[in-house]
């Protein structure tokens, strides 16, 4: 982008926030709110048109909130310190073990070899693959992993970019099976711990554990995940393809990843522990779940399996500083009421329809996130999803935040949506065109499970 593009884009966004500091306020809504608003405007339009990067963008949200005057300093740069910060920080120093010495890799390769007899088998294992290792690690480690692994089989089977459906399925199983995989956990997504970041913060605090969150988000998972594939299948009916080659690919790979050293069997073990601590002892620690991972970190450091020089290479600190502007956005947006004010502005329109309004969460959840980042999609709407649940009786915050979340990460349909998504199409394996095509069909089915656990599972069994 040229420099003049980027002064103008970054002029306007915050001549909005100037604009609503001037304009009068609306009845209903105090000044701080609507300065508030003005400064979700200005991050929006700076998220979705990056003209400065994203983690520059968190920070400016960041300082102009005090500038502003909505906030004291002290109070902004407080949420900025929440565990959940620290979470991510430990988060990421064990997923960097694990890129290090490629056990995500291994893991991949052992799966694939199940799934090898058949095109369609083979791309159902690279979803299905895709899946299962984003419960583990962040998503788009996920998508940077399997890029080659799956380009290699794809040259091996001399398949032709863009020409061959079977390219296009395989590659698209990468992108839609790491962000479906991401729901799962929270470390597979940035915007999950954020959401239990702004509930723990409400008054009463609502605390979700690593437990709770897979017992929400797992049907999603597991009913969404084959669905998807088979709109994959149909969108692009595969090309009868010899897969002899491609059985000779992934056992060569498998072979040259060679036995396990004594470092990747540590790096497994304390993966392992650390797993049991979030899974069955956060909610009984003091700090919870960030206390886990940096013990698990810090275990990491003393078994000598990785350096703070492999840190600085491996974690992404522009994502922290993202996810830090992102937290403090919502925490303002629920402090000065002004997501409560879009909220009731939202009844005027959709009325006080409950299963409407679960709806339009969902759909304008989606949307968002295909413009931009999904923790900043996120971060806008949480605050007026929780304000939804302060005017409806029948939707809790919880319900309201697991919502936004999920459907945060379902974004299929653009380059731009999602890591997976732009990683993948830098194959050159499938169009833009091919892209929209699949993930129309994919939204509007993820909508509606969304839709059906919502008042099926959560509302009906769970009582959320």
């Amino acid at each position: 982008m040229l420099w003049w593009r980027r002064l103008v884009i970054c002029l306007c966004a915050l001549l909005v926030v100037i604009i609503c500091y001037v304009l009068p306020t609306p009845t209903g809504l105090s000044q701080s709110g609507q300065i508030m608003i003005g400064i979700m405007i200005m991050g929006a339009i700076l998220w979705i048109t990056e003209p400065i990067p994203l983690a520059a963008t968190g920070l400016l949200i960041i300082i102009m909130q005090p500038m502003m005057g909505t906030m004291q300093a002290a109070e902004v740069f407080s949420s900025f310190g929440n565990q959940a910060i620290f979470f991510l920080i430990g988060a990421f120093i064990i997923a960097g073990a694990i890129e290090k010495y490629g056990l995500h890799r291994r893991i991949a390769l052992r799966l694939l070899t199940f799934f090898s007899r058949k095109p369609k088998m083979l791309s159902f294992g690279i979803m299905m693959s895709c899946v299962f290792l984003s419960f583990l690690v962040p998503e788009h480690a996920v998508a940077a992993l399997f890029l080659p692994i799956v380009t290699s089989i794809l040259i091996a089977l001399k398949v032709t970019p863009r020409k061959s459906n079977f390219g296009k399925i395989c590659m698209l199983s990468v992108a839609y099976g790491c962000s479906i995989g991401s729901l799962g956990t929270l470390i597979g997504g940035a915007r999950n711990p954020l959401t239990i970041t702004i509930l723990s913060n409400l008054n009463p605090p609502i605390t979700v554990s690593f437990f709770d969150w897979m017992l929400y988000s797992m049907p999603v998972v597991f009913i969404s995940f084959p669905l998807i594939w088979g709109i994959l299948q149909l969108s692009f009916p595969v090309e009868p393809i010899e897969m002899e080659q491609a059985k000779q690919e992934i056992s060569h790979q498998v072979h040259t990843e060679g036995k396990l050293g004594r470092l990747e069997v540590t790096v497994i073990g304390i993966v392992i522990f650390t797993i049991i601590l979030w899974v069955f002892f956060s909610s009984h620690l003091y700090y919870g779940l960030a206390v886990a991972a940096l013990i698990g970190s810090i275990l990491i450091f003393v078994s000598g399996a990785l350096t703070w020089k492999d840190v600085e290479k491996r974690v992404p600190w522009g994502v922290i500083l993202l996810y830090g502007g992102a937290i403090t956005l919502g925490i303002g947006m629920q402090k000065t009421g002004a997501g409560s004010w879009i909220a009731h502005s939202l009844f005027d329109v959709a009325g006080h329809h409950t299963y409407l309004i679960i709806l339009l969460l969902i759909v304008l959840s989606i949307l968002l996130t295909e413009f931009m980042s999904n923790v900043a999609a996120v971060a806008i709407l949480l605050p007026i999803g929780l304000g939804v649940a302060t005017e409806i009786p029948d939707i809790s915050p919880l319900m309201a935040a697991m919502l936004i979340a999920l459907s945060g990460g379902l974004a299929f349909m653009l380059v731009i949506s999602t890591p997976g998504n732009t990683i993948t199409y830098s194959s050159g394996y499938f169009s833009t065109r091919d892209l929209l095509r699949a993930g129309v069909v994919s939204n509007i089915v993820c909508i509606a499970i969304i839709f059906v656990i919502a008042i099926v599972y959560w509302k009906g069994v769970l009582g959320l």
